[in-house]
């Protein structure tokens, strides 16, 4: 049984892996919820495990079979090796494109934030490239931000060129003081059609604002997500492959490197002669602990 170290079933990757086989097997919330129990060493409502398996497509329905073939992994695999930053990215959107949230996104956004959405997710997914589901449903709402954000800017921009427009009516028809009543109502529309704008232009603004900090707020979740789970399978240390990293461009690095080497075979050397003298052993006997062509087995004085 493993320890549960976050209690979140979204981000409970081991969770989510047996929920899964569960929901494949066609299992009741209420029997996935004993499997959990039993393998997680945590119990979950059987309202988290219904919300995780309506997220996964499937939706339960009286008279109808499971559709298993909706449920799949979103991009949860590694890229083969060898693959440039380009095709990388590209073999993302390709995962992607075969699960069934792509129909998901392609029924809430238009054809054109629909390309926004995978050209960013491919990006996104090579900086992270062994992505795990808890990190994959902020990747999804940071880039779904990312096109309510371009909506707003869209509109601000229809909604300025329309201004544009009422200004310039206003230069072109100065006010005259003879002017008759169906102008002055025209004049008075046109005015209250300017002021308008106006206020939907502030408004858009203010939700232009909110929209930067909220998604900007997802980017920082995603990244101490990132950073806490990377932590966790350094176990605080270094890595073999920070290590190379370093050695390749820090000259500092390669000569600190050197002396621990140097020092390292130096003790090697100095226990390997220590151990080619004499030793007593528990049972009385006394010879070499290691016996080589190095190893002096006469009348040598060891003192």
């Amino acid at each position: 049984m493993s320890e549960v170290k976050n209690k979140r079933l979204s981000s409970n990757p081991i969770a989510l892996k047996i929920l899964t086989e569960c929901v494949k097997q066609g299992l009741s919330d209420k029997k996935i919820q004993q499997r959990l129990a039993q393998e997680c060493g945590y119990t979950w409502t059987t309202d988290s495990i219904g919300r995780r398996r309506r997220a996964m497509g499937i939706i339960k329905q009286a008279g109808k079979q499971i559709d298993i073939d909706a449920i799949d992994t979103p991009a949860l695999t590694m890229p083969p090796h060898g693959l440039t930053d380009t095709e990388k990215a590209n073999w993302f959107r390709d995962q992607f494109k075969k699960t069934h949230l792509y129909n998901t996104i392609k029924r809430q956004f238009e054809k054109e934030e629909v390309g926004v959405y995978l050209e960013d997710f491919g990006l996104l997914c090579c900086q992270f490239e062994d992505i795990v589901i808890s990190e994959f449903m902020q990747v999804d709402d940071f880039l779904k931000h990312r096109i309510l954000v371009d909506r707003q800017l869209i509109l601000g921009r229809s909604i300025q060129r329309e201004m544009a427009d009422l200004q310039t009516w206003f230069i072109s028809n100065p006010k005259h003081d003879n002017e008759d009543k169906d102008t002055i109502k025209f004049r008075i529309l046109q005015q209250r059609q300017l002021d308008d704008k106006y206020r939907y232009l502030k408004a858009i603004n203010d939700r232009y604002d909110s929209l930067v900090k909220e998604r900007q707020k997802i980017y920082s979740s995603l990244a101490a997500t990132r950073r806490d789970r990377l932590d966790e399978l350094r176990g605080g240390k270094a890595t073999f492959i920070e290590l190379v990293a370093k050695l390749q461009h820090s000259q500092d690095e390669r000569d600190r490197q050197g002396r621990f080497a140097e020092l390292t075979k130096i003790a090697a050397n100095d226990i390997k002669s220590e151990f080619r003298k004499p030793a007593e052993f528990p049972d009385g006997s006394v010879e070499p602990i290691i016996m080589d062509a190095d190893t002096n087995f006469g009348d040598e004085d060891y003192e």
